[in-house]
């Protein structure tokens, strides 16, 4: 290249370069496969049969792709051994599903007063161990049958694993309430339903909450005593008030359309409503959009099933296919589960939750030992 040459190619932006740079790479490749083509005499020996000038268009087209796979093949195949190790995180949070259901279990029993379990002083432990369910130290480790049996919940036809943003595993009450009756603010797990089914745990939600009863007792004894107090807390702040004015809530249903209206100008006015049409299913092309990269990136045909409505066929086909990638993952996920345990390491928690809880539950452990020094009773958890 000319001194000249050299010159004007440093003025170029960078993009420009880095792509003079890939056509460079590329002739010099291309080089360096003909020669060895060239001395490979099998290749030679195969390309006999054919006319020269298929031959040379062969292996034009394919110099350009095998550029294509050196070039782009490492970046892709990392991008291959990423989404195996996606599968096999997303197995673990099934993992960790097949724990809180056997802590569900646990905590149904205890608060029945028909088991003992080490370090459980309160229903709240529950609560706690929820948010590290994988160090809980009462819990049996997964046994292989587990994971089958979530391997068959997870290919189920109508598996829903989703709970509302609000819900817990060991919302003890609320599942309970959702198991007995019609009239609850959540639904009962499928996966703790499917569990019961295979393994005839249903009848622990029909044991007696005795355990429960009898910190509710104690906790009413406190706010008793705290109701005077409460209420002269509650007169002072009141009165120390200024006068509030309402709350302008900007999302509050068909505000922002009435604002508009009323005091914008007829421009601004349509303006607003082209905007939301342009935007008035935003959150479902965000989702659909979320599936169909899903479903371009699977190594296998897809199936989809007829529906009504198109958007939903492929947000059902999206989520079976995402829930039998993750049961395949499953047994990979396991071995290193086992990995952790038979090396005595232990499970990492980004749950931010586990040590505020801690304190939660201390604060309640002095609040009945206070109900109990004022029934008369001896201040310990003894009951």
């Amino acid at each position: 290249m000319s001194q000249e040459e050299n010159s004007n190619e440093q003025d170029l932006p960078s993009y420009q370069k880095d792509q003079i740079e890939r056509f460079k790479r590329e002739e010099e490749r291309r080089k360096q496969w003909r020669k060895e083509i060239e001395e490979n005499t099998a290749m030679q020996q195969y390309f006999e049969q054919f006319s020269p000038e298929s031959v040379k268009s062969f292996l034009d087209s394919y110099f350009v792709y095998k550029n294509l796979w050196v070039e782009y093949g490492a970046m892709y195949s990392k991008m291959m051994e990423d989404d195996s190790i996606h599968w096999v995180s997303k197995a673990s949070e099934y993992l960790e599903l097949i724990q809180q259901k056997k802590l569900f279990d646990l905590q149904c029993l205890w608060r029945a007063e028909k088991i003992e379990l080490p370090d459980v002083q309160l229903t709240f432990d529950f609560k706690i161990w929820e948010e590290n369910v994988f160090n809980c130290p009462f819990l049996e480790p997964i046994t292989l049958d587990e994971i089958e049996l979530m391997q068959q919940f997870l290919c189920q036809d109508n598996a829903d694993t989703e709970m509302g943003w609000f819900d817990g595993w060991q919302d003890y009450e609320e599942i309970k309430e959702a198991y007995n009756t019609d009239n609850s603010n959540r639904n009962f797990p499928d996966w703790y339903d499917f569990y019961n089914g295979r393994k005839g745990t249903g009848v622990y939600m029909l044991l007696p909450d005795i355990r429960g009863d009898k910190e509710e007792f104690y906790l009413d004894i406190w706010r008793a005593s705290k109701k005077e107090e409460w209420a002269e807390q509650q007169r002072q702040h009141i009165q120390n008030q200024p006068a509030q004015k309402k709350y302008l809530n900007y999302y509050e249903k068909d505000l922002v359309g009435w604002f508009v209206s009323t005091f914008e100008n007829k421009e601004v006015q349509g303006y607003q409503k082209a905007y939301e049409w342009s935007n008035k299913n935003g959150d479902d092309k965000e989702m659909l959009e979320e599936d169909l990269e899903l479903l371009f990136d699977a190594d296998e045909y897809v199936p989809i099933e007829s529906n009504m409505d198109w958007k939903e066929a492929i947000r059902i086909a999206a989520q079976k296919y995402r829930l039998r990638k993750t049961a395949e993952a499953l047994p990979e996920a396991y071995e290193q589960y086992l990995m952790n345990i038979q090396m005595g390491i232990g499970f990492a928690s980004e749950n931010n939750l586990f040590d505020s809880f801690i304190k939660i539950k201390e604060d309640r452990i002095q609040t009945i030992i206070t109900a109990r020094k004022l029934n008369g009773e001896p201040e310990d958890l003894n009951f």
